[in-house]
């Protein structure tokens, strides 16, 4: 509003209204439109302190927005889906009725001033106005340019900058809980709220009833203040819709494109540009924050949410099933006991985090068992998540998605991590002892250097050109293993059962194989140990053969279901040489070979009984070290003594877990003891 406003309502040759009945119709809806604008101010400052007291923490949580004064809780999802739209009907509302007040005040000042005979001088009834500020910028008497543009820039703020603002506001700050549905709802209301003020803003400033010919004039009469108008609604809006947007929604991905193309003109997915705001063809702030305050993902670090639940008499001590929590920080938040079934974990950080016995599993695991859906199953997805460090013993993994995820030096000691996918993860010096990584694990290109896995159990495992260099291995059950291209160079596999586990171009350079099962195992193009670490390891019925086309069909297409082009690359150079013909006729015939056959030529000569009595004297040796006190090695020799070519004593193992000599025994889980306790009656004709 500028003084070019101050025209004839149509034409100059209209007679204007007597303006002395005008002066009371003026005041009369000045007052009321005033008490209307503060009340609207009240309810802006309302909604903008309750939204603001809505921390990270909150979000997570869920916890209801408790509205000041009042002292009511509300559903904090309806509270950030239904206070928009509130402030867009008072915000109409108040406009509406501006828009009747200043048709009533420009009607008074083009009457004034026909009474008025100089612009020096003010009419008397310009003193007699109301106060509104309004009301005194349209027809008050003349002031300081100072003062004429606090009234004019009242007005533009409160009426067109902060309830906009407000709008971006409550949208940003739900924006983490990654809502689809309540974060269009605050676009379509920017979007109707913008609407309004073009369609009826238009007439706060002028008197014409068709809105083509006010919009007309007042870009003629104000251009600076029309330019400056426009500019903030569309880049607001532009905002609202492709920058301020859900990680992987369609406008998300419109602005990835826009934001993150590589010099060839392809789209990259670059971490950092979901963890962060996307501003097309500009930088992003390397924190991925909004001027430092406001961030797409949540972000909760170093808290104890779960401190004061986990006595609880429930299972669970914090509920976030399903939750999209997608790169999300959460590092060295304790996490205990909560159940994550079917949450999406992806890109999310969690260093550090304690995750002890803590629910990350499939909604549905029969249905990822029958049908391999994992979306109907509604699995965790956790791909490129950062576990490092976190704290997992005990926790339920099964079926969750761990591709290309971190868990360097990670616990997950007794994780239940069966039908799971880590092809590509990173699980150097984690902790898996007494893991269960059966129904097909995964693990192709996976890089467990280091890693302590004591008495895991990788039943039929995929473990393809991963890296298991130097790896505790002791008591492992490694059962059909497909360990074709691994590296378990210098990896300590005593006492592990490696029957027909398929060791086709395995590196076992420096392995130890003490006390092994090898018995039906494949081998081919693979490195073998020294026979100093052969002591008591079974090589019996080894089958020294490449793998044949069908086979070679099967492996390739469990590489192709790699879905990281570096992992599946890695995984394919390893297992190369398997497939190449020339490669494989030179390995038949290189002394290799005959170091292998001469492995199992010492093995068969060994005597049954002799052999029987000296195996289960180690295991049981073994399994009771103090170094193994959490029971890992046990519950592996355990495992392996239950199988029906088990070679060694099944009773005395028995009787020595349940003796009190063996301290580690006391880790066992009560259900394998009792599997433990039926194989012996079974073994025994009990």
């Amino acid at each position: 509003m500028t003084d070019a406003v101050r025209v004839g309502p149509e034409t100059e040759t209209e007679t204007p209204v007597n303006p002395y009945s005008l002066l009371e119709a003026v005041n009369s809806s000045s007052d009321t439109s005033n008490t209307s604008w503060l009340i609207f101010l009240a309810i802006m400052a309302y909604l903008l302190i309750a939204v603001a007291g809505v921390s990270h923490k909150d979000l997570l949580l869920e916890t209801p927005v408790s509205l000041p004064i009042m002292q009511v809780s509300i559903q904090q999802s309806l509270f950030f889906q239904f206070a928009p739209v509130i402030l867009v009907l008072f915000h109409a509302g108040v406009v509406s009725q501006l828009v009747l007040l200043a048709r009533k005040t420009l009607e008074f000042d083009y009457a004034v001033r026909s009474l008025e005979m100089t612009e020096r001088r003010n009419h008397p009834l310009r003193l007699e106005l109301h106060n509104f500020f309004f009301v005194q910028a349209v027809a008050g008497p003349h002031r300081s340019a100072v003062m004429g543009f606090f009234l004019h820039a009242m007005s533009w703020l409160t009426l067109v900058v902060l309830p906009v603002v407000i709008l971006l506001f409550i949208q940003l700050t739900y924006l983490p809980f990654h809502d689809i549905e309540v974060t269009w709802t605050h676009r379509i209301c920017l979007l109707a709220d913008i609407a309004m003020l073009v369609l009826i803003g238009i007439f706060l400033l002028r008197t014409e009833a068709n809105f083509f010919s006010a919009f007309w004039r007042t870009t003629i009469s104000s251009p600076v203040s029309f330019l400056v108008t426009t500019g903030m609604l569309l880049g607001v809006t532009f905002f609202s819709f492709f920058v301020a947007t859900v990680p992987g929604e369609a406008l998300d991905r419109v602005t990835q494109t826009l934001s993150r193309a590589d010099r060839r003109g392809e789209a990259v997915r670059d971490v950092r540009s979901s963890t962060g705001f996307a501003l097309p063809f500009m930088r992003a702030r390397a924190d991925g924050t909004l001027w430092g305050r406001f961030h797409r993902n949540l972000v909760v670090t170093d808290q104890d949410l779960a401190l004061k639940r986990v006595n609880a008499t429930d299972e669970s001590s914090l509920n976030l099933r399903g939750r999209d929590l997608r790169f999300a920080q959460l590092d060295r938040t304790d996490l205990r006991r909560t159940d994550l079934t079917g949450a999406d974990l992806e890109g999310a950080s969690l260093i550090g985090a304690d995750l002890s016995e803590a629910r990350l599993a499939c909604a549905d695991v029969t249905e990822l068992i029958l049908s391999e859906d994992r979306a109907k199953a509604r699995c965790v997805r956790a791909a490129g998540a950062n576990f490092t460090r976190a704290k997992l013993p005990g926790a339920r993994l099964a079926g969750i998605d761990l591709r290309g995820a971190r868990l360097e030096e990670a616990n997950l000691e007794g994780a239940d991590l069966s039908y799971a996918i880590a092809s590509g993860a990173n699980f150097s010096s984690a902790h898996l002892e007494r893991a269960d990584l059966t129904g097909g694990v995964q693990l192709q290109g996976a890089n467990m250097l280091i890693a302590s896995m004591q008495g895991a159990d990788m039943f039929g495992a995929l473990l393809h050109g991963a890296d298991l260099s130097s790896a505790s291995l002791q008591g492992a059950i490694l059962t059909h293993a497909h360990l074709q291209g691994a590296v378990l160079r210098d990896a300590d596999l005593e006492a592990a059962d490696l029957q027909y586990a398929n060791l086709q171009r395995a590196d076992m350079t420096g392995a130890k194989v003490r006390a092994a099962d090898l018995r039906g195992a494949s081998i081919w193009q693979t490195t073998a140990p020294m026979r100093e670490s052969l002591a008591l390891a079974d090589l019996a019925g080894l089958v020294v053969r490449g793998v044949d086309p069908e086979e070679a069909k099967t492996i390739r297409g469990w590489a192709d279901r790699i879905e990281d082009e570096r992992t599946k690359r890695q995984v394919l150079e390893a297992l190369d040489p398997l497939f190449n013909a020339v490669e494989s006729e030179r390995w038949g015939k290189s002394p290799e070979r005959q170091i292998w056959q001469s492995y199992m030529t010492i093995t068969q000569s060994a005597p049954q009984d002799t052999y029987a009595k000296e195996l289960t004297e180690h295991l049981m040796s073994l399994m009771c070290k103090s170094r193994f006190a959490n029971g890992s090695v046990a519950t592996g020799v355990a495992r392996r003594a239950q199988g029906a070519m088990f070679r060694g004593s099944l009773p005395a193992i028995y009787d020595r877990l349940r003796g009190k000599e063996c301290g580690p025994a006391v880790g066992l889980s009560p259900r394998l003891m009792q599997r433990l306790a039926a194989a012996v009656d079974t073994a025994t004709g009990k």
